[in-house]
């Protein structure tokens, strides 16, 4: 999700990660990595061997990369082409409910947003909007149509479970709910939101197929 609280000057920014910035993406993807860490794995009914934590991490970490850093440093990097500052601030009582909630088995995950310093347009805010579900379903296809021409296997169900984490990312961000992307870019361009909720779909239908 992207928010646009204040306004800044007009001297165009460059990409980089601002104090605090840094630290926050880190807490945030170990919390996420943990969080899915104990949804995908026997936790907390047993204890996995070395294999299986090491395993069940990797995919987590993966996941999380692809997933949810992808789709906010989207939103950082289109923002920051269009002139506005903008910077990852996480959100604790998210990251502290997300992996509570993986010891009953699901996640709601909300680990902070970027904050976008400036007055966009509301095509800019489209666009910046836009962003995050692009990269998602972008990851998303690339990773749908490897698993295609893969045999059945752990490298297979690996594939698609993070296909899967990136398409549910963009179908949830598009929801026309606020703050959600979706609101954003529904009063931008209706007809790129609707584009944008059909590949989301697509892609989780595709994943049965």
């Amino acid at each position: 999700m992207s928010y646009g609280p204040t306004s800044y000057g007009f001297i165009r920014p460059k990409f980089k990660f601002y104090p605090g910035e840094g630290r926050d993406i880190g807490i945030a993807v170990l919390i996420l990595t943990l969080a899915f860490f104990v949804l995908i794995s026997p936790l907390p009914y047993r204890i996995p061997g070395a294999f299986e934590t090491f395993y069940f991490l990797l995919i987590s970490f993966v996941a999380v990369l692809t997933a949810f850093f992808s789709h906010e440093m989207s939103h950082k990097y289109v923002a920051i082409r269009f002139g506005y500052p903008a910077a990852f601030r996480r959100w604790d009582l998210g990251l502290i409910l997300a992996l509570f909630l993986s010891f009953l088995g699901f996640i709601f995950a909300a680990p902070g947003a970027v904050y976008i310093y400036g007055m966009p347009s509301r095509r800019e805010n489209g666009l910046i909007s836009s962003a995050g579900p692009v990269s998602n379903l972008a990851i998303g296809f690339a990773l749908l149509g490897l698993s295609f021409i893969i045999r059945p296997s752990l490298l297979f169900f690996s594939l698609r479970y993070i296909a899967q984490l990136n398409f549910f990312l963009s179908f949830f961000n598009l929801l026309p709910i606020p703050p959600m992307d979706g609101t954003k870019v529904l009063s931008w361009r209706i007809d790129a939101y609707l584009m944008l909720m059909a590949l989301s779909i697509i892609g989780l239908v595709a994943l049965y197929l």
